[in-house]
């Protein structure tokens, strides 16, 4: 999401794009439109899942007594509900960011 305007709270605010991977972002009023935006995408696009849904995670190897490695994707397996309740409240935080009277902190993952 490198198109979302943030914050660096770690370098005296300073304006960037997208979000720290570690560290912390804020998002205020010049990036709370777009992330919105985009929620409201996920929301629709999620709505349409199957009640399970199933993602593509990480590539993870997987060593054998034999010092063969081999590897494979994770299978993320998340309930739509939990999804769109989770977008919902997002969608949510950045209507409120939008009025100028809040922010919304992004901790890292």
């Amino acid at each position: 999401m490198n198109w979302i305007e943030t914050l660096n709270p770690d370098k005296q605010n300073e304006s960037m794009l997208g979000f720290n991977y570690y560290g912390r972002s804020i998002i205020g009023i010049n990036g709370a439109s777009k992330f919105n935006k985009l929620m409201k995408a996920w929301y629709l696009m999620f709505n349409e899942a199957p009640e399970e849904i199933i993602l593509t995670g990480r590539y993870t190897w997987i060593e054998d007594e034999g010092q063969q490695s081999m590897g494979e994707y994770e299978k993320l397996i998340f309930c739509r509900k939990e999804i769109l309740d989770l977008l919902s409240r997002l969608i949510e935080f950045s209507t409120m960011v939008e009025t100028g009277e809040y922010l919304m902190i992004y901790s890292g993952i």
